[in-house]
């Protein structure tokens, strides 16, 4: 049992989601999304209770207190079936109602009777209780030495990321939040079109894309000349043209400056899902490796800070400008960190 302190400090919060599933591909928790099998894989055996799935399963992370050092220290992974998930984190399970059956599930599992289980629980108690009050600092090394991540895979600022907002106040923290923060940027992208819906376009790319500070500083813009021809649906949107980018660089050749500018840091969007999935198709298209990143998402907190709003609104003073966008993005953050009231235009609703 996690002490409440550890809650969100694991491998997870510190790697990229590109990261985590190259992890549980090689555990064996998930099967390998690239592979085209003939016939149906072989099941995924969960390593607490043996049984066999023809889905993904849990990888769960272990981790050793060091009370006197102060030190939570991973020490390996094991693949896990729900069930047994959800016995694992019997404190979770409790407090989302599914307590009773994970206990259940954990006296099959180890064929004890009522008086082992609560002999097994009382101890794990206690040790839950050694462990309140101290402030731990992850080492997550063992990732390092077995070779599976390199150091620059592995960011220990991603743990001071934001809570979820799932309302107005929480809106209003995570803006103030975000703002104190030593290493986030702001991105927006400019694209040769979707890559979701019914407009959706298979070789949708960035054509230009800017980064700035929390200080309205450019980090970074520039337009990129893509390997297809911009259609005219996108140019109608941002008024880029194929001469306007004709004499571009490549996104490929600009892509070693972008990996640098962004490395290690949080990343705010006006739609994280779609400059997110956008940038993954970009670096798929010119035979790049997916960004290394974590991403916030701008357009979701505002959507909660307009409580009750019940869908997404464009960005307020957007220009379909990748900079301006950074700039409108900023402002946005800053007027939602000083619970200003924001009037939302009809054309931006």
């Amino acid at each position: 049992m996690l002490p409440p302190q550890s809650w969100g400090k694991n491998v997870r919060a510190i790697v990229s989601e590109n990261s985590w599933d190259f992890l549980r591909q090689q555990f064996g928790a998930i099967y390998d999304p690239y592979s085209n099998f003939p016939d149906p894989p072989e099941p995924i055996t969960c390593e607490y209770c043996e049984r066999q799935f023809q889905e993904n399963l849990h990888l769960h992370e272990l981790w050793d207190f060091n009370i006197e050092k102060c030190r939570q220290i991973l020490t390996g992974f094991k693949v896990a079936c729900e069930d047994c998930h959800n016995s694992i984190h019997i404190g979770r399970a409790n407090k989302v109602g599914i307590g009773e059956a994970a206990r259940q599930h954990l006296k099959k599992v180890n064929n004890w009777s009522d008086r082992q289980l609560a002999n097994h629980l009382k101890k794990a108690h206690h040790e839950w209780t050694s462990k309140l009050g101290i402030d731990y600092e992850l080492d997550v090394n063992w990732l390092i030495t077995k070779k599976l991540l390199s150091p620059r895979k592995i960011h220990l600022n991603w743990l001071k990321r934001p809570p979820r907002v799932y309302d107005r106040i929480g809106a209003i923290e995570w803006a103030r939040y975000i703002l104190e923060l030593p290493n986030v940027v702001i991105l927006d992208t400019e694209t040769t079109g979707l890559i979701e819906g019914f407009q959706r376009y298979p070789e949708a790319e960035i054509i230009e894309l800017a980064i700035i500070t929390l200080k309205g500083e450019p980090l970074y813009e520039q337009r990129f000349k893509p390997l297809y021809p911009i259609p005219r649906r996108a140019m109608n949107i941002h008024g880029i043209t194929n001469t306007n980018v004709r004499r571009c660089p490549s996104f490929a050749k600009e892509y070693p400056k972008i990996v640098d500018i962004l490395h290690d840091k949080i990343i705010v969007t006006y739609n994280s899902r779609f400059d997110s999935k956008i940038f993954n198709n970009t670096c798929k298209l010119h035979k790049l490796p997916n960004l290394d990143s974590t991403w916030e998402c701008a357009m979701r907190v505002f959507k909660a800070y307009l409580e009750p709003a019940t869908r997404f609104v464009k960005l307020p003073s957007g220009c379909h400008n990748a900079l301006g966008d950074c700039k409108a993005t900023l402002d946005l953050i800053h007027l939602m960190a000083k619970n200003e009231n924001i009037v939302i235009k009809e054309e931006e609703a």
